[in-house]
């Protein structure tokens, strides 16, 4: 093989600290990669939208992080559940992690599978900011949510769209509520009081 292979080959061996796999914003970038957002719960009028990686996301990013040939993945069957181990070389040798999936409620096999991957690349900080965000909480006609303006999201891509463009705006707006909602360390101001439950309602269940 050609020189250039083999120095490839140890750069990515002398991958320790595992530090860029833990930058999920920078990869993000770098890849090309959107969140993702799914209904979490669709009771009683309204949706909570949760935010996810898919497991492709995360075999692109071992691909450029570790190299093709550096990290390998294997099920495992520990009392009849579901684990799946990804092991990454170094230069010490191979580092390895792994985590429980849980099953879906389509392909439930092999949704077990991917849910234990990608939980098991989380233990190596991949796509861990995930598990800071907060839900979005949002009314629904039924089957789709709706904005607060009424208009539907009917496809996987509006619900993406839409929840990226608002989920750090409706993050601050929580915090902001939290730190100013009415108890003993804030006077009462009515205007504030208003604005505040204005915030609640755009945010959702707070």
């Amino acid at each position: 093989m050609s020189p250039s292979f083999y120095n490839q080959l140890n750069y990515y061996a002398k991958m320790t600290d595992f530090t860029k796999l833990q930058d999920s914003k920078t990869l993000r970038k770098e890849l090309g990669i959107d969140i993702r957002w799914r209904a979490l719960s669709n009771k009683g009028g309204i949706t909570k939208l949760c935010a996810y990686q898919d497991a492709r996301d995360v075999q692109k990013v071992l691909d450029h992080v570790c190299g093709p040939d550096n990290w390998e993945n294997e099920p495992l069957n520990l009392n009849g559940k579901m684990y799946m181990q990804i092991r990454i070389r170094t230069e010490n040798g191979w580092v390895s992690k792994s985590d429980v999936g849980t099953e879906t409620n389509v392909e439930a096999v092999k949704g077990e599978a991917s849910d234990a991957f990608k939980r098991a690349a989380v233990m190596f900080g991949i796509f861990r900011d995930l598990y800071d965000m907060d839900y979005i909480v949002l009314k629904n006609d039924g089957r789709d949510p709706l904005t607060p303006e009424g208009v539907a999201l009917k496809t996987p891509e509006a619900v993406n769209l839409y929840c990226n463009n608002i989920s750090a705006p409706m993050g601050l707006l929580r915090k902001l509520y939290g730190l100013l909602k009415p108890g003993v360390d804030r006077p009462e101001n009515a205007d504030v009081l208003e604005a505040l439950s204005k915030i609640k309602d755009y945010v959702g269940r707070i």
